[in-house]
C-alpha cells in the first residue's frame, strides 16, 4: 500500500496554527514565552523579539544556574571550551568547572525554524496505523538493537500513549519508518515507501521543525539509510550534519556533571558513540576526512548501563549479544578512526605510516582477544550483528595491508604476510556475506556493507590472477558468490548497483579476465586439473570462451604454478594493471 493512501494527519500543520513555545518550567519561565507573529509594518518588537534579544542576559543572570534541572521545555546551552567568551562569563557564576551544559529558556519558535509556514501538509501525514505499527516493529526488531539511535522504551511509550502534549518526534518517526520499509518491504513497494518517508522527513528537517536538537541528530543518522545518490544526500553528508549538530549541543563533552536528567544523559552518550561509529566507517568507506577528532572529546567510554531502555523488543540473550556488538563495534571504530588519521594521513611520512600499521595490528589483535565467545570468529552464526562486526574488521584488514598503487609502480617488494592477511580477510568476508545472503538478511546491513564487499571483490579479483590453479579456482568460487551477494545488495542500495556495473557492463575482455581470471590457467595440464571446479563455480560463467587464447594477466606465468601457500605467491603485480583499468567500453 502506498503511504499516501488513506493517510491520516498526526499533527496540525503550523500554517494554520498560532506560533507558540513548547511547555516550559523553571523560575525564569513564569512570564511565559508564548508569542504571535510579529508585525511586518515596522512596529516595535513584540514579546518574542524581546525574549530573543534578552536570551543571553537571562541565561547568565540565573541565580540557580548550577541547580536548575535541564528537562523538557528547558533549552540546553553548551558554553564551549575555556577560550569561549560565554564559557569565561559563566565561570564567574557557576561553581563546578567541570560543567559545560547549562539551562536556558527556549528561543521563540520563529527564530529556530525556517519558513515553517511553507512546510507542505504531506510532511505531517502518516499511513494507516497498522502500516506504521508494522514498520516500527521491523525497525526496532532488526536495526535499532545493534545501533540504538532511538530509545525504544521512551519513543514507543510516547507513540502508544498518543498524548498530544507528549508526542514522539514526528521527524524521527518519519525517518524510522523509512528504515523499517528498507528492512521489511520488497520492490517496488519498498522504493515508493522509502522515497515518501524520506521526502517527508527531509521537509521537516530542512524547516528545522523540531524543538529538540537530539531529534535532529537522530534523524540525520537514520537518513543515511536513504539510497546513496549525490554528494548532497549520501551517508557522508548526513553523518556530517549529525556531527555538526551534536557539536553545537556539546554532545562531545562529558555531560555527567550537568543537570541533564539521567535518561537524557544516557541518550546523549549513546548518540555520541554511534556518531563516532558512523563517522569512522563512512570516512573509511568514502575515502574522505573524519568529522570527529576524538582528541576534542571527553565523553566516557560506553558501558552496558548506558544502553538501558534502548533495546526492549528482544529476549534477554539477544539483548546481551546486541550490547556486546555495540560495545566492541565502538572499540573497533575508534581503531578505524586512529588508522584513518595516522596510517592514511596526508602529512604522514613513510616511517610514521609504518609505525601506524604496527600499532594498528597490535590494537586489532588485542581487540580480537577481548571479544566474547558469541562474537568470536568461527563461532556459530547467531545474528547479522556478529557478521557485520567481522566484515568491518576484514575490510579494515585488507585496506591496511593491500599494496598501494604507489608501491606497485615503484616495484617495491610486497611483504608476504600482508598478502596472507588480505587473502584470509577476503575469504572470511566472502563466507560471512554468503551466510547472511542465504539467510535473506542482507537488508539488515547498512550502506557500509556495500563498500566492504567492494573491497573484498577487488582482493578476490587479484587472487584470481595468480598461477596456482587451486587458488584460482577457490578465488573464482568466492568471487562469483560475492558478486551474487552484490546483486542482492543492489536491490537495496543504488551504489551497489553502480559497483555491480563495474564488473558486469565492462568490455568483454575485462569481464573475462576480471570475473573469471582463467588467464593464469594457460597450460593444458593446469586447465585440466581445475576444470571441474571451474565449471561449477557460477551459473554466470561464459562456458563458450576459449581460455587458452586469453592474454596472460600481469604477474602470471606459464611455467610451474606456485604452491598453495598464499605466502609463496608473488603478489606484486596481481592487482589492477593498465589493461584492466580500460573501462572505455563500459555501457551507460
Amino acid at each position: 500500500m502506498s503511504p499516501g493512501d488513506s493517510s491520516q494527519a498526526v499533527l496540525p500543520n503550523p500554517r494554520t496554527q498560532p506560533e507558540s513555545s513548547s511547555p516550559a518550567s523553571g523560575p525564569m519561565l513564569d512570564q511565559g514565552i508564548s508569542e504571535r507573529q510579529s508585525s511586518t509594518s515596522g512596529s516595535a518588537p513584540d514579546n518574542g523579539d524581546t525574549l530573543m534579544r534578552r536570551h543571553l542576559v537571562e541565561m547568565l543572570s540565573q541565580e540557580d544556574i548550577d541547580q536548575r534541572v535541564i528537562e523538557k521545555g528547558v533549552r540546553v546551552t553548551y558554553v564551549g571550551q575555556e577560550f569561549s567568551n560565554i564559557n569565561y562569563l559563566v565561570r564567574h557564576r557557576a561553581q563546578n568547572g567541570a560543567v559545560f551544559h547549562y539551562p536556558s529558556n527556549q528561543l521563540p519558535r520563529r527564530y529556530t525554524t525556517h519558513e515553517l509556514d511553507r512546510i507542505p501538509s504531506d510532511a505531517f501525514m502518516l499511513p494507516p496505523r497498522p502500516i506504521v505499527d508494522e514498520l516500527l516493529e521491523q525497525y526496532f526488531l532488526h536495526i535499532n538493537p545493534g545501533c540504538p539511535i532511538v530509545d525504544e522504551e521512551l519513543f514507543m511509550g510516547q507513540y502508544r500513549a498518543r498524548d498530544p502534549d507528549n508526542p514522539p518526534s514526528l521527524l524521527v518517526l518519519q525517518a524510522a519508518l523509512m528504515v523499517g520499509a528498507h528492512v521489511s518491504k520488497e520492490r517496488p513497494e519498498r522504493d515508493e515507501l522509502k522515497a515518501t518517508f524520506f521526502r517527508r522527513a527531509k521537509m521537516l528537517f530542512d524547516a528545522r521543525f523540531e524543538w529538540n536538537l537530539d531529534s535532529m541528530v537522530q534523524a540525520a543518522l537514520l537518513m543515511t539509510w536513504h539510497s546513496e545518490t549525490s554528494e548532497e544526500g549520501n551517508s557522508y553528508h548526513w553523518v556530517g550534519v549529525a556531527v555538526r549538530t551534536a557539536f553545537g549541543l556539546g554532545m562531545h563533552r562529558d555531560c555527567g556533571p550537568s543537570t541533564l536528567i539521567q535518561q537524557e544523559k544516557r541518550i546523549w552518550k549513546r548518540l555520541w558513540w554511534i556518531l563516532v561509529q558512523y563517522d569512522a566507517i563512512v570516512a573509511l568507506s568514502s575515502g574522505r576526512p573524519l568529522a570527529i577528532n576524538l582528541a576534542d572529546a571527553d565523553v566516557p567510554a560506553l558501558e552496558r548501563a548506558d544502553l538501558n531502555g534502548a533495546i526492549a523488543c528482544l529476549d534477554s540473550e539477544s539483548v546481551d549479544q546486541a550490547i556486546d556488538f555495540i560495545l566492541h563495534q565502538t572499540q573497533l571504530c575508534c581503531i578505524i578512526a586512529q588508522v584513518v588519521r595516522e596510517r592514511f594521513g596526508l602529512n604522514a611520512n613513510v616511517n610514521q605510516r609504518k609505525s601506524a600499521l604496527r600499532r594498528a595490528d597490535q590494537q586489532l589483535a588485542e581487540w580480537q582477544f577481548q571479544l566474547p565467545q558469541s562474537l568470536r570468529h568461527g563461532s556459530s552464526y547467531r545474528s547479522t550483528w556478529s557478521a557485520m562486526l567481522h566484515i568491518t574488521y576484514s575490510n579494515l584488514s585488507i585496506l591496511l595491508h593491500r599494496p598501494s598503487p604507489t608501491t606497485l609502480s615503484n616495484t617495491t617488494v610486497v611483504r608476504p604476510e600482508d598478502m596472507e592477511i588480505c587473502a584470509l580477510a577476503a575469504a572470511s568476508m566472502a563466507g560471512l556475506f554468503e551466510t547472511v545472503w542465504r539467510r535473506k538478511q542482507l537488508a539488515h546491513f547498512n550502506v557500509s556493507a556495500v563498500s566492504s564487499l567492494f573491497t573484498g571483490l577487488i582482493q578476490l579479483s587479484a587472487e584470481m590472477r595468480v598461477s596456482n590453479p587451486v587458488l584460482v579456482a577457490n578465488a573464482i568460487r568466492r568471487f562469483d558468490t560475492a558478486l551474487d551477494v552484490l546483486r542482492a545488495l543492489a536491490e537495496h542500495w543504488l551504489n551497489a548497483d553502480i559497483i555491480l556495473r563495474l564488473f558486469e557492463d565492462s568490455s568483454e575482455r575485462v569481464r573475462n579476465e576480471l570475473r573469471l581470471g582463467r588467464a593464469a590457467l594457460r597450460t593444458t595440464a593446469s586447465t585440466t586439473a581445475v576444470q571441474p571446479m571451474l565449471e561449477g563455480a557460477s551459473a554466470s560463467v561464459e562456458k563458450s570462451a576459449d581460455w587458452h587464447d586469453t592474454v596472460p594477466l600481469a604477474g602470471t606465468t606459464t611455467d610451474t604454478p606456485a604452491s598453495g601457500d598464499p605466502m609463496s605467491i608473488d603478489w606484486t603485480n596481481v592487482y589492477w594493471d593498465s589493461a584492466l583499468l580500460d573501462f572505455g567500453n563500459m555501457t551507460a
